[in-house]
């Protein structure tokens, strides 16, 4: 009885090593395959899990050509686990000279908002440098006439249509790029974002607002990496990249999009989205990345709207002056 118990055990933890090289393999399959990337999406939660139960399981597999297998799987969620969180770890250059104070908001407004006026008479009296707005089509016609009267620059993703990602900001516009163009980017026909230079004192800042499709089979988002990639690529100088990407910043994705910019993730762990949800619960599906000689002071969850999503309250140190590297 106590060696068929001994067995079952052994078996028990070779079964937990099997199952967790398969969701290891799925994990580095998705610099590949799209639709493997959605494992990834939930690592924060699997990933500790997976590494425990590995351990366990070489613990208790006493047989030397069992074990091996267990000690490979678990040095290879290790490495994972290194690739997968590098960006929450990764730093930001020192800031050399003089800075700026810059404040954001970035809001996912939620379309259906039964209190969209009430939210945006919050957004007016909090005074932010900079608002990035979600799912804000219906505010041109509805609500966002105090948003309007307050801020002299306004610009959104498309340039007839109505679109759901705006931009206010007190700071003049030095130039713009609606990357919807001529889409409809409200129905997913177009690119939901937009490229913004503001003169911020002397200091031109880059922002890149954008709100990505929801992953299959609720949406098509992976059909939209590529060309968000391809606008985060064309940032240069000081500038900073927000918005509502539907996906974690430890995925493969969003590895990519940063990456091709030289974005850092300046947003870390904060949670948005359930906003019901304890903060371990929600996904950091709302994030804000750095480029160049930004700095983010404070990135915090702002309280509780109307929208299903929390919005990020966001503080920036920019440099003070013209001559910002690269």
């Amino acid at each position: 009885m106590p060696r068929r118990k001994h067995r079952s055990r052994h078996y028990l933890s070779f079964a937990v090593v099997c199952l967790a090289a398969l969701v290891l393999a799925l994990s580095w399959t998705a610099a590949w395959v799209p639709l493997a990337d959605y494992v990834n999406i939930a690592a924060a939660w699997w990933w500790p899990v997976l590494l425990v139960a590995v351990a366990i399981a070489c613990w208790r597999l006493r047989h030397r050509l069992a074990l091996w297998p267990g000690i490979a799987v678990f040095v290879a969620a290790l490495a994972t686990g290194l690739v997968l969180f590098y960006p929450l770890l990764k730093q930001g250059p020192s800031m050399g000279r003089s800075t700026q104070p810059v404040s954001m908001i970035e809001f996912n407004m939620l379309k259906s908002n039964p209190n969209a006026r009430e939210d945006a008479a919050w957004l007016a009296a909090h005074d932010a440098d900079i608002l990035v707005l979600l799912e804000a089509s219906r505010m041109q016609k509805e609500w966002g006439a105090v948003l309007q009267a307050k801020y002299p620059t306004m610009v959104s993703c498309s340039e007839h249509y109505s679109c759901s990602t705006v931009l206010f900001s007190r700071f003049p516009l030095v130039r713009h790029e609606a990357h919807a163009g001529d889409g409809d980017a409200d129905n997913r026909k177009a690119l939901s974002a937009l490229t913004a230079v503001l003169d911020v004192n002397g200091t031109e800042l880059t922002v890149i607002a954008a709100h990505l499709d929801r992953p299959w089979p609720l949406g098509e988002q992976s059909r939209w990496i590529e060309p968000i990639r391809k606008v985060a690529a064309q940032a240069t100088g000081p500038a900073v990249m927000t918005g509502d990407f539907n996906t974690a910043p430890w995925t493969h994705a969003m590895r990519t999009i940063s990456g091709a910019g030289k974005f850092r993730l300046g947003s870390g762990l904060v949670t948005s989205w359930p906003k019901e949800n304890a903060a371990f619960l929600r996904l950091p599906i709302d994030q804000l990345y750095l480029r160049g000689e930004v700095q983010a002071t404070s990135v915090e969850i702002g309280p509780r709207r109307s929208s299903d999503h929390l919005p990020l309250m966001i503080y920036l140190e920019i440099p003070d002056g013209p001559d910002s590297r690269d």
